[in-house]
């Protein structure tokens, strides 16, 4: 039995090992900080910024902020399904987010910000549904904010500030719950949540910051039909009556 669960720990740590290379390998790590990320180690638990679980050896996080990386973010990491927390914030990192990073089901907590991202954020962000912490901030995305992002049920912290995203923010499911600072610094972002009306194809605001109650409505169409009607007749009488 120990010797089976053995040759189990084995394999997984031989697929870790391979795995996390070829993420290494879209890294340029000029620093050397993941020197340790080698074949000779044997087991990755013990490599530079990763975690693993106690009883099964499988990579939960992948922890490397402010190593001064200066590469991309390889579709590989898909292959990490148990990965719960990803932090590559404060790098260098350019490139769009791969759209695989959807495959990471069990994911907890995405840190991306202050690097070089650019693109759009993949709307298959939207399957990450046990996703509580999602900053993308300081990076140079752009396009609109996924409608599939409503889905996050369980998103506790967001932060898409500082980019150049665009277009009308959602304001239902999990996106209704965050306000201006999730959203600042993206000025052509519109909605309620950043209290900007958007624009219509006619250049009409799509979204009022006010709307009014049925009596404030019929009080108003009551003073313009007064006004109108004292305009149109010379005498001031109504010319509808």
């Amino acid at each position: 039995m120990n010797t089976f669960f053995f040759y189990v720990i084995r394999r997984f740590a031989l697929f870790y090992c391979v795995t996390l290379l070829e993420l290494k390998a879209s890294l340029n790590d000029s620093k050397n900080f993941l020197g340790d990320w080698t074949e000779s180690v044997e087991f990755p638990c013990k490599w530079t910024g990763i975690t693993c679980s106690q009883q099964e050896q499988k990579v939960i996080s992948i922890n490397l902020p402010y190593m001064q990386f200066a590469g991309t973010l390889s579709p590989t990491i898909a292959k990490l399904d148990k990965l719960q927390r990803l932090g590559l914030h404060q790098n260098k990192l350019h490139g769009i987010i791969p759209a695989e990073i959807s495959q990471c089901s069990e994911l907890r907590a995405l840190y991306l910000r202050a690097n070089n991202f650019e693109g759009g954020i993949p709307s298959t962000m939207g399957n990450l549904t046990h996703l509580r912490i999602l900053d993308l901030s300081s990076n140079l995305l752009k396009g609109a904010i996924p409608s599939s992002l409503v889905r996050l049920r369980n998103l506790t912290h967001l932060n898409l500030s500082s980019n150049f995203l665009s277009g009308e923010i959602p304001n239902i499911g999990a996106l209704a719950r965050f306000g201006f600072t999730s959203f600042i610094g993206n000025s052509d972002l519109c909605g309620l949540q950043v209290n900007k009306p958007c624009q219509t194809s006619l250049g009409f605001p799509a979204v009022l910051p006010h709307v009014a109650s049925d009596e404030e409505i019929a009080a108003l169409a009551t003073t313009l039909f007064s006004k109108c009607s004292i305009a149109l007749s010379p005498d001031g009488i109504s010319p509808f009556f």
